[in-house]
């Protein structure tokens, strides 16, 4: 039995490229893209879009590409630096009162985009709703950014107390994600939150005008904001699922942006002068989730032989053109602050020991399923293929699965596609967000931590800790128990995207956020026609 993966020839997508670069060919004889059209209205192809617009529901990478548009924090993360600073938004100062008491200063006159004037009333009811959610749509949200935060106290007109559990280091970090955004509390008490998922209100430069779920969402320039105004006058985001007909959009001028873009269709239109493309390798895993409460899981033997199956090389250079960073560990090559651990290196390809650790754990040959979303992460489809087919060449017999969202009922799977990306630029920034007691793998019972006493004594250091070198020294204890002893995920690797656009448009990924946020404020994008 070969130890090659027998699918990987079939990801090299011929056809695909063919079509696209038939496209390329008869775009380029049209004198319409020699044209550089004002920068009033940015048109931008995204590949996967929204059910809903609340801001402290919404945490997939689909939402982070909009929230930045209509939502402010009290608290902003510069993100143009290579170290993270936090800064003022919509609080104008904040003073550590006590290790578990922080009071906020907010800033005066800003406008929400109903109209009214915020003040201490909107920020605590936007943050209490997420710090103790009782309505479900926020418990997620809670549980990867706020489950340390008790409550939020109006102790004047225009300051707020925000009270923690335990002394929380990580304070401004969470505040500024967009997921701590304040909304305006008499809009979402007049229309309900069902209502107010479609018809969100901020107090950022842009305001939501048009929301058809799913497909498109219009913002326009607010006039009204508080700060620099918007350099848009309007943006579209219009879903278009394909990575061809996105290029296509691009290239006809029906679309002006056009986002996560893997290295071969990138290479299509490299060097064209009237595309620029913006590239990078994301702090992100692609992974699975493996459901530790189902009984094929529940065994570490066939949890590390699944893992040991994966040649993750072999699917960075098939799919990514090599340009995808193989996982390692749950660290991210090339993230400063975790460059102390580069020598781990836990993720082998070894199909001789997947073997003998089923062999070992009894694997009657009973059927794994691998369950995938088809379109949600760029080429999710064909490295579920090609996993596949990997664990059949080390002898398990496994079949894939197509579901269709996140909203799955986690006693029917024994595994979910998912991505772990860097939140917030600390060495929990992907960990905390993804793997923590209050996470849904944790709820759902995918991940069952109290099994393993190490875990828990080894997260708290490095969650709560004030010591820097203590927090480091947890982590890398933490990174190498979770690969040998625990075990509850598949990482496959960090995957590498561009952004294209039009050759009139200025803009550059921005740092010290989560990958996929698109920042289009003052200062963030502009056009040199």
């Amino acid at each position: 039995m070969s130890d090659r993966p027998n699918a990987l020839p079939a990801l090299t997508r011929r056809g695909f490229g063919a079509a696209a670069a038939a496209t390329l060919a008869t775009a380029a004889a049209s004198p319409a893209l020699a044209q550089v059209a004002p920068l009033r209205e940015l048109k931008v192809g995204v590949q996967s879009h929204v059910r809903g617009l609340d801001m402290q529901s919404q945490t997939s990478n689909a939402a982070a590409q909009f929230l930045d548009t209509f939502v402010d924090t009290l608290i902003e993360v510069e993100t143009r630096t290579d170290e993270a600073k936090y800064t003022p938004m919509l609080a104008t100062s904040w003073e550590r009162l006590s290790p578990t008491v922080t009071e906020f200063r907010l800033r005066d006159g800003v406008r929400m985009h109903d109209g009214t004037i915020m003040d201490a009333h909107d920020v605590a009811f936007s943050l209490n709703r997420v710090f103790q959610p009782t309505d479900a749509r926020f418990r997620g949200a809670q549980g990867r950014y706020f489950y340390n935060f008790e409550r939020a106290e109006v102790t004047g007109p225009m300051t707020v107390r925000l009270v923690t559990r335990k002394p929380e280091p990580l304070l401004e970090a969470l505040l500024s994600c967009r997921n701590a955004g304040i909304t305006s509390k008499e809009h979402v008490e007049a229309v309900g939150a069902d209502r107010a998922e479609l018809q969100p209100v901020g107090s950022g430069p842009y305001r939501v005008t048009s929301f058809n779920p799913n497909n498109e969402l219009v913002v326009e320039r607010f006039a009204d904001h508080w700060g620099p105004q918007a350099p848009l006058e309007r943006i579209r985001f219009i879903r278009i699922a394909e990575m061809a007909p996105r290029v296509t959009a691009l290239l006809n001028r029906d679309i002006d942006f056009a986002v996560s873009l893997p290295p071969d269709q990138a290479d299509l239109i490299r060097g064209r002068r009237d595309v620029r493309l913006v590239e990078t390798t994301w702090p992100m895993f692609f992974i699975y989730v493996l459901n530790m409460s189902h009984p094929r899981l529940e065994d570490v033997r066939v949890r590390r032989a699944l893992n040991l199956a994966i040649d993750r090389k072999a699917l960075a250079d098939a799919l990514w053109g090599g340009k995808a960073l193989p996982a390692r560990g749950h660290y991210f090559q090339g993230f400063g602050e975790q460059s102390y651990l580069a020598d781990l290196d836990f993720l082998k390809f070894d199909p001789a020991e997947a073997r003998r650790l089923l062999k070992e754990a009894n694997y009657d040959g009973s059927e794994m399923m691998l369950n995938f979303q088809p379109t949600y992460y760029t080429y999710g489809d064909q490295a579920a293929q090609a996993v596949l087919d990997m664990w059949k060449d080390v002898g398990i017999n496994a079949r894939l699965q197509i579901i269709d969202g996140f909203g799955q009922d986690p006693s029917k799977l024994m595994t979910r596609d998912w991505s772990n990306p860097l939140y917030y630029p600390d060495l929990l920034g992907a960990f905390d967000t993804h793997w923590s007691d209050s996470s849904w793998v944790t709820r759902d019972k995918y991940f069952l931590p109290q099994k393993f006493p190490e875990w828990g004594r080894l997260y708290e250091i490095v969650r709560f800790s004030p010591d820097p070198e203590a927090r480091r020294d947890a982590y890398r204890k933490l990174v190498v128990h979770a690969e040998t002893e625990v075990v509850p995920w598949i990482l496959l690797y960090q995957p590498h995207e561009a952004f294209a656009m039009r050759a009139g448009i200025e803009w550059a990924i921005p740092k010290n956020v989560r990958p996929y946020q698109l920042t289009f404020r003052a200062g963030q994008i502009r056009a040199t026609a």
